[in-house]
């Protein structure tokens, strides 16, 4: 079975077993109307007066070198860009321009492992007291300390995403180069425990596995109800290895991406990127220190882009036609 049949087939059988969850009851109205628009901008390509979300990135620093991750090939290359964190003023000013704006969420993370920043749980606490519906990050656990854990929690965390990619000891050491299962596996036990203390209804968990070449289904099935059984997480995603050393040559005409009309993304130094698929930075649209986020929105770089998108040309952007996204629908059909 390739690689792609696995994702599918694992995508198929989560969303078959799917059922109502308790993060999603204790969620608000407000919620799901931002995921209303979430879905419907993207179907209507409507541009929005400001993005719906943006990917913050605190810090590109990272306490592990995952080989299949585009910041350990770039450093391996020696192309990687300075490694630095975002000043707490200046996350502010992203925070305050997005709440005036009414962006629904915000995730604190990019290229990084956003625990690395000193001030996460301040950057999660402000940017909640400032009525950011959904506040979310991604992270590889090993600095998710019980302490650690208690402070995003009472921060006001909404949503963390887990990544863990095998429950295989000796495979996890090849993958998440850096870290060891055992104690990754009981800082998320750990994490669990705390939020149901603090009757952190609302918060969803969620592990992600990238699925490997070598995976068998029946070790993704073990995988699957481990989290949900054992662990008792939220949701356990799937998702396919993309590889960041070649670019695909594969045109899927009928292609239009939904991040342009959804969100943007900004780098710790201030650079704006249209988009997360963007690893390599190519396409810069603006510098947030110099213009507010509502003018690059609307900046005609980011409209050029959408341009392109809407007349189906989307092969004509660079960074859009060595993006694995096109090609993922068009072999899914």
């Amino acid at each position: 079975m390739d690689k792609k049949v696995k994702v599918d087939a694992a995508y198929k059988e989560f969303r078959r077993t799917r059922k109502p969850m308790e993060w999603e009851k204790a969620r608000g109205p407000e919620y799901w109307e931002y995921r209303k628009k979430w879905e419907e901008y993207p179907k209507k390509m409507q541009v929005s007066d400001f993005p719906i979300h943006l990917d913050i990135e605190t810090t590109n620093a990272c306490n592990l070198a995952c080989p299949m991750c585009p910041r350990t090939i770039m450093i391996s290359r020696g192309t990687f860009r300075k490694i630095g964190q975002m000043d707490f003023n200046f996350y502010k000013s992203l925070i305050d321009q997005a709440a005036a704006e009414g962006v629904c969420s915000v995730k604190l993370q990019y290229l990084g492992e956003p625990l690395l920043h000193p001030d996460i749980s301040r950057q999660i606490r402000y940017a909640k007291k400032k009525g950011i519906i959904e506040v979310m990050i991604n992270t590889n656990a090993v600095l998710l300390s019980e302490k650690m854990s208690r402070e995003i929690l009472e921060a006001g965390i909404d949503s963390i995403f887990f990544s863990v990619d095998t429950l295989d000891e000796e495979k996890y050491r090849k993958i998440r180069v850096g870290s060891d299962l055992e104690s990754v596996l009981k800082n998320i036990k750990t994490f669990m425990r705390i939020k149901e203390k603090l009757g952190c209804r609302h918060v969803q968990t969620r592990v992600s596995k990238v699925v490997m070449p070598e995976d068998t289904p029946r070790e993704l099935e073990k995988f699957k109800n481990f989290w949900f059984n054992e662990v008792k997480v939220d949701l356990v995603g799937f998702d396919e290895l993309v590889d960041f050393t070649s670019s695909t040559e594969q045109i899927n005409s009928g292609f239009v991406c939904a991040q342009p009309f959804q969100r943007m993304v900004i780098l710790w130094d201030g650079r704006v990127l249209p988009c997360c698929g963007d690893v390599y930075a190519e396409y810069v649209l603006g510098d947030a220190r110099d213009k507010t986020l509502k003018d690059i929105w609307h900046g005609s770089k980011f409209q050029k882009l959408r341009d392109k998108h809407l007349a189906g040309k989307y092969y004509e952007v660079n960074i859009c036609k060595k993006c694995y996204l096109p090609r993922a629908q068009w072999e899914r059909g």
